[in-house]
């Protein structure tokens, strides 16, 4: 079986057609019986009224030449009654003539001698009209008792009327008519079918084409540009048009994470060189000095390529626990969460407090001034928050000039939440900058770049502690204006309205 084939087979442009053959076939079905059982109906309704009427006119006759028959006197002789039974062979019909007891007195020609309506079935009253066998022909019949009032007053039964017609020919009819349908239905199948299979081959159409964007994709040669193929959105807004759209929207999400990704790996391994490249550098300087044959060297010649060393490795050892810090937060997303000491009604202002005295040997002249007036309590890794904090007071130092000021406000709001926020006197933030400030080793401009000192981490931290305490951070900053950065997290108390501080704080001027 070939590989078309087989796909084919297992395709689901197969399956809707088959499903749709298979409605359509029990349509199909449906409609047959129906038609048949209408048209047997009809034919034997036909037939029935047929029967009913000839045996009432014969029965009619009988009853007027006996309506002055004297019964009591004289005997009843059918010859000289009934009429002549003789046309009613050439129209198909059986005529029969039974006394009162049952027995055949007179009959059309190829009518047998025996009634057609068995004596148990033959009533006095009504007439009856039955399904019969004669001969292997199945036939129907009537049975019509006819009965009559002499000059007396009295009524006579005096026999009856059987009249039978064979069913070939409407059995005929209705094989003919159950031909018809069956060549009709499986014509109609087989065009379905085919009409099936393409208006389902159009209908799928646009997912052939999502498809074989995801192929083109997924052959792609790993980089950004091979996923710049866009799906085009059907102007209907139907179920192809938005799983056109949602798979836009993924391609999106892809290429984003993927140029974050280049540029992660990139700034990562500049972070990472820089530091080595200082450590190899002063290991050079001591190898050549061990090898221009000096034996002892005097402590203070090794002091400053030490301290180098000491430096850097501290930084690349800050920039690890960092980068490991943010994959086991990305980790928490799935499995694991950020690793986390809860503790229940920590309090916030105190911990502000304690960042802000920590934050004090960062300082080269500016000014950190705190404002905590009511105790504000959540739970929370204390650690974690502290770390937040000085986060935040780090950045705000580092951009803030000497004898500017860093504010730092803590308090609760009514809707239970909990905001710490941090502003700085600096240069600012262009409004293209904010969106991407929180992902990692972003450089929003020159001076909050590498040389202000920081790993460019900080703030992807500052975000993935916060999310963990289920927040989240923001920040308001304009060029020259300075930035304020908002840390937002919920309260284990909620305050009650007349203490609460407003739900949007910022940081005292």
């Amino acid at each position: 079986m070939s590989t078309r084939l087989r796909r084919h087979l297992g395709s689901t442009r197969l399956r809707l057609t088959a499903w749709y053959a298979a409605l359509l076939l029990l349509v199909l079905v449906a409609l047959g019986v129906s038609v048949e059982a209408l048209a047997h109906n009809r034919l034997q309704a036909d037939v029935d009224r047929r029967l009913e009427n000839t045996a009432e006119d014969i029965g009619l006759v009988i009853q007027q030449r006996l309506a002055t028959w004297s019964f009591s006197s004289d005997p009843v002789r059918f010859e000289d009654i009934v009429p002549n039974l003789g046309s009613f062979a050439s129209r198909g019909l059986m005529v029969q003539i039974t006394d009162p007891s049952g027995r055949v007195v007179r009959g059309s020609e190829y009518a047998p001698e025996t009634p057609l309506v068995p004596e148990d079935a033959a009533p006095t009253g009504d007439p009856r009209i039955v399904t019969t066998t004669w001969n292997g022909d199945q036939m129907r019949a009537v049975h019509y008792p006819v009965t009559v009032t002499d000059r007396s007053g009295t009524r006579w039964y005096i026999g009856a009327v059987i009249v039978g017609e064979r069913l070939n020919t409407m059995q005929e009819t209705l094989r003919s008519l159950r031909q018809v349908l069956m060549v009709a239905s499986a014509l109609g199948l087989l065009l379905a079918l085919a009409g099936g299979w393409i208006m389902a081959g159009r209908a799928l159409r646009p997912v052939d084409q999502v498809t074989a964007a995801a192929a083109r994709i997924a052959a792609g040669d790993g980089t950004a540009a091979s996923l710049t193929a866009r799906l085009p959105v059907p102007p209907a807004d139907d179920e192809l048009a938005r799983l056109s759209s949602t798979f836009n929207a993924m391609l999106d999400r892809l290429q984003a994470s993927f140029h974050a990704q280049e540029r992660f790996v990139a700034d990562a391994s500049h972070e990472l060189r820089t530091p080595l490249t200082a450590i190899r550098g002063n290991v050079d300087v001591l190898s050549r000095q061990t090898r221009s044959g000096a034996r002892m060297l005097m402590s203070g010649d090794l002091t400053p390529a030490l301290d180098d060393i000491r430096v850097e490795s501290d930084r690349m050892r800050r920039l690890l626990d960092d980068l490991l810090l943010l994959a086991r937060s990305d980790a928490g997303e799935g499995s694991s969460p950020l690793p986390m000491k809860q503790t229940p009604n920590v309090r916030l202002d105190a911990i502000a407090g304690d960042a802000v005295r920590s934050a004090a040997s960062l300082t080269h002249g500016q000014i950190v001034e705190l404002e905590a007036p009511r105790p504000v309590l959540l739970n929370g890794d204390p650690d974690r928050l502290h770390q937040l904090i000085v986060i935040l007071l780090d950045n705000a130092i580092r951009h803030t000039p000497p004898g500017g000021h860093v504010r730092v406000a803590v308090a609760s709001g009514s809707d239970g939440m909990a905001r710490v926020a941090v502003r700085d006197d600096g240069e600012g933030i262009a409004s293209e900058h904010i969106p991407h400030l929180f992902e990692r080793f972003y450089r929003a401009d020159g001076a909050r770049g590498r040389a202000s000192g920081g790993t460019g981490l900080g703030l992807a931290i500052a975000r993935a502690i916060c999310r963990a305490h289920g927040g989240d951070i923001n920040v308001r900053s304009s060029p020259g204006q300075g930035a304020t950065f908002i840390a937002t997290l919920p309260t284990s108390v909620f305050p009650s309205n007349g203490t609460s501080r407003p739900a949007s704080v910022t940081a005292p001027n």
